[in-house]
């Protein structure tokens, strides 16, 4: 079914209430990370590193670079900075001292902690308002609707002939 701005159909408001949260997000990632002097993309890079840690997967520059669509020169230099800042350390590969893998630092827990400490606070005192079951429910739901964000991303890149992160 085609949307058209301003146009009514069933699931707008759900979209209009997910705009706004995902923009209150931003906002307060934004906020947060400028008080604590850290860009949006180095937030991004760091939680990148921390994910694919969470995952028992490997992440090397080439494969950061990707993930938050930047060019080599502007990986590098994010590196760098975060390296700098003592949040990121590279290191040689154990099975092939060729490649360069990624490292979050204590360093970079410690102030992730401290950025979403309080939002996290706040979120889960909502979700402990709700049964199980519906945060269950809630859980899978928010899942879908990640993968059909994921979905939407390729296909818009697709249609653009784009390239970005996988």
């Amino acid at each position: 079914m085609p949307r058209h701005p301003g146009a009514d159909y069933p699931g707008r408001d759900l979209m209009l209430i997910l705009q706004s949260f995902t923009t209150e997000t931003d906002r307060y990632i934004e906020a947060m990370g400028h008080r604590h002097g850290l860009h949006r993309t180095d937030l991004n890079a760091v939680t990148a590193v921390l994910d694919a840690a969470r995952e028992g997967r490997q992440i090397t520059p080439g494969v950061l670079g990707s993930t938050l669509s930047l060019s080599s020169a502007a990986t590098t230099a994010l590196i760098d900075r975060l390296g700098r800042t003592g949040h990121m350390n590279r290191r040689r590969s154990e099975t092939d001292r060729r490649q360069v893998q990624l490292e979050a630092t204590d360093s970079a827990r410690e102030r992730g902690f401290e950025i979403f400490a309080p939002m996290v606070d706040e979120l889960l005192a909502v979700v402990e308002q709700h049964s199980e079951e519906e945060v269950r429910m809630f859980s899978a739901f928010i899942q879908e609707l990640r993968d059909a964000m994921v979905r939407a991303r390729h296909k818009g890149l697709a249609e653009e002939g784009g390239s970005g992160a996988a």
